[in-house]
């Protein structure tokens, strides 16, 4: 239930604040005076778009909130629209996406107005209609969530029919393309390694040549630096308890022990220095199987390591494709059953349903005045199935004794429309604890047939709140609250204020509704005599 809307630089509306009550709440007034600028307000609240065209002139930003209890909980839903067509929906003070506030929207309210009325005209929406009638909705949601599925797998299956037409191909390339990786089984590290021994291989006899000069006239020959180094060594030892000569010396010798070291380090590289032309063959071979590996899978070790698992991977996938294929074909046929059977009795149901529900339709008509009507609801099956199932679902009706049925869309009136959407409505039920909002329910009628609906909204507003705003006094006397939306001008400028009447502004009101400017005694009378009317009818 909606108890309380605030609206601010909306429109023409400066400020205003309303709070509805239970039962029936009607709003009227003179004609531009506002009254569906409200509901223009309330809405604006529960869209997931406006336009910054709704701020007021002048004004900075719009804002709307509107207090609701719903099923034990209240909900205080803010909309702030700025100047700029930016706004920000809050959820009791916290930020919200107004996506989540439009869906909190369409629990907590409906609103009727001309467009929901045209919404009958729309041949493609009767399927929703008709499930709702018959509480179907949960039904058509478990088909249509089958049928989303079926359509998933044959898109996979499709997919995988595709790819296995050349599948024999790709898996004798990649068997080819792991083989010959896993044949020429290079290591990390491996190429700088060969291409380092076949420089020494290359180079081998000079490389020892220049070892040998180096060894004969650093260490073995007669005249070497080692022995030289040693006779200056000794020369020096006399003089050992001179400190600085006893240092000296024992730099001298060090560089006898490194040259030591180096001829010995020498002797291990002639060691590894002798040439052997089928090492250097080999190696040249290895170099080239690595260079050819690189061509054809990756710059580097890891690149080719990555292909290498890629396309092991692509090969388990490609072996295990017929068994997929086959698992998604028995998937689908299994599907395909179960959309038919569901499709199948959604279908049944409707039309075991339809005419309980056309006649509770037809009675409801009857009540609004729209006797000798006839509505019939037509299902054919339209040959394929999609989330709506296997029907095709056309209202019918025919406004005049012994006139045939004819598409509703094609042939009814405005003010027939508003009459069968509220019949619809009544039979439909639902949510109790939902807020109906009525704009120009009244669109078309007058007279009776308006005191009928006056009646009708009030049987709604037994089970469900309902906000209405009309033109009609014989509508807005069945009122349990009653709003007056008045224009009113100062300085130049326009604004639309609302207020909550008592029992002598209602008569006011009422007569003016009657008898438009001039109010007398008798329409005066004639509103007091319809509130007494519509109150007497109420109990």
């Amino acid at each position: 239930m909606l108890t309380l809307l605030k609206v601010k630089g909306f429109a023409i509306i400066d400020e205003i604040q309303i709070e509805f009550g239970e039962g029936l709440n009607v709003i009227t007034g003179e004609t531009g005076a506002g009254k569906s600028i409200i509901i223009n307000a309330l809405s604006t609240l529960m869209r997931t778009k406006v336009s910054p065209d709704i701020v007021r002139t002048n004004a900075e930003y719009a804002e709307i909130l509107g207090h609701f209890f719903y099923k034990d909980n209240e909900y205080v839903l803010k909309r702030i629209v700025n100047a700029n067509g930016r706004s920000r929906s809050f959820l009791n003070d916290d930020p919200i996406t107004t996506a989540k506030l439009a869906e909190l929207g369409d629990t907590l309210i409906n609103i009727y107005g001309q467009n929901e009325f045209q919404y009958l005209l729309d041949k493609e929406n009767y399927i929703g209609i008709l499930d709702s009638l018959l509480s179907l909705d949960s039904e058509r949601l478990t088909l249509g969530g089958k049928v989303q599925a079926l359509r998933k797998c044959e898109s996979e299956l499709s997919a995988k029919k595709r790819e296995n037409e050349g599948r024999e191909k790709e898996i004798a390339l990649l068997d080819f393309q792991i083989d010959e990786i896993e044949r020429t089984a290079l290591q990390e590290g491996e190429e700088e390694r060969v291409k380092e021994r076949l420089k020494i291989l290359r180079d081998a006899e000079k490389i020892t040549a220049s070892l040998n000069a180096i060894s004969e006239g650093m260490y073995e020959g007669e005249e070497s630096v080692h022995n030289a180094i040693k006779r200056f060594a000794s020369l020096l030892r006399p003089f050992h308890s001179i400190d600085t000569i006893q240092k000296l010396t024992e730099r001298i010798e060090t560089i006898s022990y490194d040259i030591e070291d180096i001829s010995l380090q020498i002797r291990d590289l002639e060691k590894g220095l002798l040439y052997d032309p089928d090492e250097q063959q080999k190696l040249d071979d290895r170099l080239q199987s690595i260079y050819e590996l690189k061509n054809k899978y990756g710059k580097s070790f890891d690149e080719i390591k990555k292909f290498a698992t890629s396309a092991q991977e692509r090969l388990t996938y490609l072996k295990t494709l017929a068994t997929d294929i086959g698992g998604l074909e028995k998937q689908k046929a299994s599907l395909e059953a179960e959309v038919k059977n569901l499709a199948y009795q959604l279908s049944e149901k409707r039309k075991k349903g339809t005419k309980p529900v056309g006649s509770a339709i037809v009675a409801e008509l009857e009540f609004l005045s729209m006797k000798g009507m006839l509505f019939n609801i037509a299902i054919v099956d339209k040959g394929t199935i999609d989330e709506n199932g296997k029907d095709d679902i056309d209202f019918l009706i025919s406004t005049n004794p012994g006139e045939p049925l004819k598409p509703l869309r094609k042939i009814a009136s405005g003010g027939e429309l508003s009459r069968i959407m509220l019949a619809i409505k009544r039979v439909i039920g639902g949510d109790e604890e939902k807020t109906l909002i009525f704009d120009e329910v009244d669109a078309g009628i007058g007279g009776r047939v308006a005191d009928l609906v006056g009646r009708r909204l009030q049987d709604l507003a037994g089970k469900h709140q309902v906000i209405c705003i009309t033109h009609l006094p014989q509508i807005a006397t069945y009122a349990d609250r009653h709003f007056l939306v008045e224009k009113i001008v100062r300085k130049g400028s326009a604004r639309t204020d609302i207020k909550h009447i008592d029992y002598l502004e209602r008569v006011q009101e009422l007569a003016r509704m009657l008898g438009g400017a001039t109010i007398t005694e008798k329409t005066i009378q004639r509103a007091e005599e319809m509130i007494h009317h519509a109150t007497k009818s109420i109990h």
